[in-house]
C-alpha cells in the first residue's frame, strides 16, 4: 500500500502542480476559481476522484477553500494565516486532552498494579 504522503501518488503530483500555479498567481490569482473536478483531471489526465483528493490538500493546506455547490477558490495569504492558527489551536488542544486521558490511564494502571498480589507473595 502507497504512503499517503508518497509523491508518486496522482493526486499528490496533481496538488503539486497547482500548488505551484497558485503560487505563481498568473493563472490562479488569490480569489480566482479553479477548474472543476472534471476539468482538473482531463487537464492532468487522471481520474476525477483523484483531482478531488488533489484539490481537497490544497484545501488542508490552507491555499484554497471549497465552497458546496461553487467549486474551489484560491485564498489570499492573509485569509489562509487565521484558519492555520485555528487548525493549530484546535490541534494543541486535542493534545492537552490526550495528555490528560493518558494521566488517567496511567494512574489507574498504577492502581489495578498496586492491586495484584506478586508471584512472589504466592510462594
Amino acid at each position: 500500500m502507497a504512503d499517503r504522503d508518497d509523491e508518486r501518488l496522482p493526486s499528490r503530483r496533481v496538488a503539486r502542480l497547482l500548488r505551484a500555479e497558485i503560487e505563481e498567481g498568473t493563472r490562479y490569482p488569490p480569489g480566482g476559481k479553479l477548474p472543476s473536478y472534471r476539468q482538473l483531471a482531463e487537464r492532468y489526465d487522471v481520474a476525477t476522484n483523484t483531482a478531488a483528493a488533489a484539490v481537497q490538500l490544497l484545501a488542508r493546506e490552507g491555499l484554497v477553500s471549497i465552497r458546496a455547490a461553487s467549486g474551489a477558490y484560491v485564498r489570499s495569504p492573509s485569509e489562509a494565516e487565521p484558519d492555520m492558527r485555528g487548525e493549530l489551536a484546535k490541534i494543541r488542544a486535542q493534545l492537552h486532552r490526550s495528555r490528560s486521558e493518558l494521566d488517567d490511564a496511567e494512574k489507574a494502571l498504577a492502581y489495578l498494579l498496586d492491586r495484584i498480589p506478586s508471584a512472589e507473595s504466592d510462594g
